[in-house]
């Protein structure tokens, strides 16, 4: 890929003021870019908590990352939101996690105009040969082709996305 498209498609992610050089000159948009990773409209992740490794859907237009879960169960203890719940990625389900809840989020779907409140919870997930932390909204996708979407709180640190690539991060044995 040529500099000048890595360019544009970082313009259009990393905010105009992280791209100006103010504070500190030799820090300049190479850099920033040197920093980030590449990823492509769909990558392998593997969810640590439970080794399942499946094909996440790369969404730029999502704030959150999406998992699908199933047999959510929310509940309090010691004071604090709990969840309990399983991971299914295609036939594979998981074992039950039980996590601590991070906060709360209304979802309002296009198709309809009620919103579902979700959990979202910290999961640990590796893309490449990386693992990364990021939240998750938990919610029954069986009907999506993916199990797993990764939005923009997880991209806007790391990543550029390369719409024409597909499993840059290939899937490793």
């Amino acid at each position: 890929m040529k500099f000048s498209q890595v360019l544009l498609t970082a313009s259009l992610f990393i905010p105009l003021s992280s791209l100006v050089v103010a504070a500190e000159p030799q820090q300049d948009v190479a850099q920033l870019l040197q920093d980030k990773i590449v990823v492509g409209e769909k990558e392998w992740v593997t969810v640590l908590d439970t080794d399942q490794r499946t094909i996440a859907k790369i969404d730029t237009g999502a704030t959150t990352s999406s998992i699908n879960a199933i047999d959510i169960h929310d509940f309090e203890k010691d004071g604090k939101d709990m969840v309990s719940f399983k991971i299914k990625a295609k036939d594979d389900v998981s074992k039950e996690l039980t996590l601590p809840v991070k906060r709360w989020v209304h979802i309002k779907q296009s198709s309809s105009p009620e919103t579902s409140r979700r959990p979202i919870v910290e999961l640990d997930i590796k893309l490449g040969d990386k693992t990364y932390t990021t939240p998750f909204n938990l919610v029954d996708r069986d009907h999506m082709i993916n199990a797993i979407l990764i939005g923009r709180s997880f991209l806007d640190p790391i990543a550029l996305v390369d719409v024409e690539q597909k499993y840059i991060h290939k899937k490793k044995k």
